[in-house]
């Protein structure tokens, strides 16, 4: 739909959706069966007893790369639109948005936690952004004849994005409670998803349970590497929600708030979903400043001072890393020593573009053009 407001001013409001089906997936064919301990492919395993031709003792995994993978986002798309008129003209853009999958499969994609179940990913994308903001702006500065051309050709630029935050993914990549072989388990999780929020410093982690020692619970700064002995009267949430003493005892636990995430039972698999939790979105804003001379007919020159990130705002990045497949952060079996939830740099960084990348600090650059 859209609408003219007034001459210059234009509102546009529609609907966007897409419908993927026959992606590309990967999933493990030949996962334990932690019932039996067995493989399908290998001895005592379902294919191997029906058909000896499909026998194959020597494999352990078998990842099989297919078309299993679908994906569905609806969103709402606003944009208000001025053209030039009194000096100013401006687009502004907003989008609501949900996309849903059942692996994204982004660099770092991984295998479902229950190879003989791929449908249960299904839930919020990796580039997941429920609400985005976009604001391009330009004034030029009404002048006035002066000397030197110094009370006229000015004008002013900016650009405000802000955007929700994107899911991150866990994983169990050191622990295989539920027997499958894969090292993709996810654990129990108890009370609200939005307690972890990741940021610099890691979710607190109590460990020691059924030990001598005691429990400790500690975080750590993903940049100074400082660790934080934390009470451990923490793990009281762990010892109220874990549903089998001896995992709880291998993997410890990691609790924000009240909620808490625990190791499942063994042989069986994490009650948490895929993408439960989100980072802290992104925020940013962009300004310049433009003076323009003129030199008679022919010959111009334009002199630019250009801001990023004017109010130097850290944005942390995604501990999975979504597109460019940083995946810190990330590993619920590495315990102390894995930062689980922390980003640990900020995004340009992890992306590897550390100069005016999205999310670096304050920069200011100068720039002078001829024109003739």
């Amino acid at each position: 739909v859209q609408h003219v407001i007034t001459n210059n001013l234009a509102l546009e409001v529609g609907y966007v959706g897409n419908h993927g089906d026959n992606l590309t997936g990967v999933r493990d064919i030949n996962p334990v069966d932690p019932a039996t301990g067995n493989r399908p492919y290998g001895p005592g395993g379902s294919a191997c007893v029906a058909n000896a031709a499909s026998c194959f003792p020597y494999l352990k995994f078998i990842n099989r790369q297919s078309n299993q993978a679908y994906s569905n986002f609806n969103s709402l798309q606003a944009t208000l639109t001025k053209r030039l008129s009194h000096g100013l003209n401006f687009v502004a853009g907003y989008t609501y948005g949900h996309e849903l999958d059942n692996g994204s499969l982004s660099r770092s994609g991984a295998l479902p936690q229950n190879s003989n179940n791929p449908n249960a990913e299904y839930a919020s994308g990796d580039f997941d952004i429920r609400h985005r903001l976009t604001l391009t702006a330009s004034y030029a500065i009404p002048g006035k004849k002066g000397f030197g051309q110094l009370l006229e050709g000015w004008k002013i630029n900016s650009i405000l994005t802000l955007h929700g935050p994107q899911p991150w993914n866990v994983q169990d990549r050191a622990n295989d409670f539920s027997g499958a072989g894969d090292n993709a388990d996810r654990w129990d999780f108890f009370g609200n998803p939005s307690d972890f929020k990741s940021g610099v410093q890691s979710i607190p982690y109590c460990s020691g349970f059924g030990t001598k020692g005691g429990v400790t619970c500690t975080s750590t700064s993903g940049v100074s590497g400082i660790v934080t002995n934390l009470p451990s009267s923490l793990a009281q949430e762990c010892l109220a929600h874990a549903p089998d003493a001896n995992t709880l005892a291998a993997g410890g636990c990691y609790v924000s708030g009240k909620s808490v995430i625990v190791p499942p039972a063994a042989g069986t698999f994490g009650t948490m979903g895929r993408n439960m939790f989100r980072d802290s979105g992104f925020k940013n804003l962009d300004f310049s400043l433009f003076k323009n001379f003129k030199f008679k007919e022919r010959f111009n020159a334009e002199f630019r001072v250009e801001i990023f990130n004017v109010f130097n705002h850290p944005t942390v990045a995604n501990p999975w890393g979504g597109q460019n497949g940083w995946n810190t952060g990330t590993d619920l079996g590495a315990g102390a020593e894995g930062l689980f939830g922390c980003g640990c740099s900020t995004a340009d960084v992890a992306a590897g573009n550390p100069l005016i990348g999205g999310g670096s600090s304050r920069d200011i650059q100068l720039g002078l053009k001829l024109t003739f």
